[in-house]
């Protein structure tokens, strides 16, 4: 058995005495461990990974149940321990922690379970009933009302214009960036990413996605359970303002065009279906009728060919990824 000196405080120059390699007793729960033939890495990592191990499956099914609602069960996604939030739902969360080692720790699975129960299927309007009695929506008495992740706005908007590359796998892109710095290894990046998803777009310490660091991007420098939800001007701003925004109302604006809808309703109800998944009510249809006649007069075009102008229904675009609903999931 190889022995190794201990390194008192990791101090390296200052060794201490000579001891057998072990494994850490506090881990194992025994007074001497147990032994390793290598680095200790495998052990560590069989450990952590094992069916008599309930910790590492309930953070687990917990960070699933906070990707699909919104909050974990245990709030406190990064701290499941004496610190922590309790959960709202322990036996819920061993139940779903114990399923998850019993179909092979598979997330796929686990996602699976989630997204077809009927908690996930509710409405997301509370009753009057659940407000009075559960005014936080701890016990899920309706679905919970959240807004989409930078990337998954981002995402969307390039789906709904046209644009998205679904092509799986590849190089990261640099992002956009409006002064980039060569210097620092900070280079310009395509305005639309090239179409690619946020997740191919390249994460960098010293200044990433601006369009995703307004919407509560975390910082890569440190690990993070649960996100920020922030609410703030810069985000209506960058909706309005943003180049990309703007570009991607374009290219909208265009596939709408060569559509060559008959109407301008049934333009508006094709863009309601495709942003939304919904068709519009009365009063929105309406409402976007006026604006795309307002639009007209603002752009000066002719009345006999508003469906067949870019600037009109580049701002119709742009105004419908303004929505809330567009931002947000219900």
């Amino acid at each position: 058995m190889p022995c190794f000196p201990v390194l008192p405080a990791g101090d390296a120059t200052h060794p201490g005495k000579i001891v057998p390699r072990g494994f850490l007793q506090l881990i194992t729960g025994t007074s001497d461990g147990f032994k390793v033939f290598g680095s200790g890495r495998r052990e560590l990592a069989e450990l952590i990974a094992s069916p008599m191990n309930p910790l590492t499956a309930r953070v687990m099914v917990n960070r699933i149940w906070l990707h699909v609602f919104g909050r974990g069960i245990v709030t406190t996604a990064d701290n499941l321990g004496v610190y922590g939030e309790r959960p709202s739902h322990p036996e819920l969360l061993d139940y779903l922690a114990s399923q998850f080692i019993r179909e092979g720790w598979s997330i796929k699975k686990g996602i699976r379970f989630l997204v077809l129960s009927q908690t996930f299927q509710q409405s997301s309007k509370p009753s009057p009933e659940s407000l009075t009695i559960d005014p936080r929506n701890q016990l899920l008495s309706h679905y919970p009302v959240r807004r989409l992740e930078g990337e998954s706005i981002r995402d969307a908007i390039l789906a709904v214009s046209g644009r998205l590359d679904r092509t799986m796998y590849g190089a990261s892109i640099q992002p956009y960036r409006e002064e980039p710095k060569d210097y620092r290894k900070l280079y310009q990046g395509p305005l639309d990413g090239n179409g690619r998803k946020s997740i191919y777009l390249k994460v960098t310490r010293h200044e990433g996605s601006r369009f995703l660091e307004t919407f509560d991007f975390p910082n890569p420098t440190v690990a993070r359970g649960n996100r920020d939800t922030t609410n703030v001007p810069s985000q209506a701003l960058a909706l309005l303002n943003d180049p990309f925004v703007i570009d991607q109302s374009g290219f909208w604006a265009d596939r709408l065009i060569e559509a060559q809808a008959p109407t301008v309703e049934s333009r508006i109800d094709s863009m309601f279906r495709t942003a939304l998944g919904r068709l519009p009510d009365d009063g929105e249809r309406n409402r976007f009728s006026s604006l795309a006649k307002e639009l007209v007069k603002l752009h000066k075009t002719p009345t006999d060919q508003v469906l067949e102008s870019r600037e009109v229904w580049k701002d119709m675009a742009h105004a419908i990824f303004n929505l809330k609903e567009f931002i947000y999931l219900r």
